[in-house]
């Protein structure tokens, strides 16, 4: 791997493992909340608010991983999931800290979002125009 590309690693990493994230929260909606510790009922009933979930973090990863395979700029890309993973990770906290998500489950949750947080943050602070594609 050449220089370039192994700095460009994080903004890689980033798009990919979202939109993996978002395609198993679409196609797997119910196991994902399941996951959270809620019965099978309400994770039926409640399956769109994971699928909602889902569309966003797959827009945000392909719109990176396109960005930076075309050459365009991904800091648009980086800031707007950065910001989406910060929210997850108060949220994942509140939840955790209030009892609505088991204790295991929550600080893994937590801990996910909070290194998106600090992966975008890595990837824009080593490529603060990041504008160039992998070569």
């Amino acid at each position: 791997m050449t220089k370039r590309a192994t700095d460009r690693a994080p903004i890689l990493l980033n798009g990919l493992a979202r939109t993996t994230v978002g395609l198993t929260a679409l196609a797997r909606p119910i196991q994902v909340i399941r996951a959270t510790g809620v019965d099978r009922v309400t994770a039926e009933k409640i399956a769109w608010l994971a699928r909602l979930a889902g569309i966003r973090d797959l827009a945000l990863g392909a719109g990176l991983l396109h960005a930076q395979l075309t050459g365009a700029p991904t800091r648009g890309w980086l800031l707007a999931g950065l910001l989406a993973d910060a929210a997850d990770t108060a949220v994942f906290t509140h939840a955790t800290i209030r009892h609505h998500l088991p204790p295991g489950t929550g600080t893994a949750m937590t801990a996910a979002a909070a290194g998106g947080v600090a992966l975008a943050a890595t990837a824009l602070t080593r490529h603060p125009a990041t504008t160039a594609p992998v070569a």
